[in-house]
């Protein structure tokens, strides 16, 4: 079924990718700290909107989710630590 979802997710991206390319041929000079781009107009767009998400994916994991892993692992080390000094006593 995981596969399935996969391979519907990835004709989705492409006919995503394949539109977005045909409505907007026009290409576009982007110039950039450091270089120099030349790209279709759709290319440009669907670029923007990858680094756009992964951009936002490292944020998540940099804000949300490594804190919350950090806060466990230290709440699980005091824990067995208390247990310890509990079980010499």
């Amino acid at each position: 079924m995981f596969r399935w979802l996969i391979l519907v997710a990835c004709v989705l991206a492409a006919l995503f990718g394949l539109s977005v390319g045909v409505m907007n041929p026009d290409p576009i000079h982007a110039s950039l700290p450091g270089f120099q781009i030349e790209l279709a107009l759709g290319s440009l767009l669907v670029l923007a909107l990858a680094c756009g998400v992964v951009m936002g994916f490292l944020a998540c994991l940099i804000l949300f989710y490594l804190p919350a892993r950090l806060r466990r692992n230290r709440s699980s080390s005091r824990s067995e630590n208390e247990s310890l000094t509990e079980r010499n006593a």
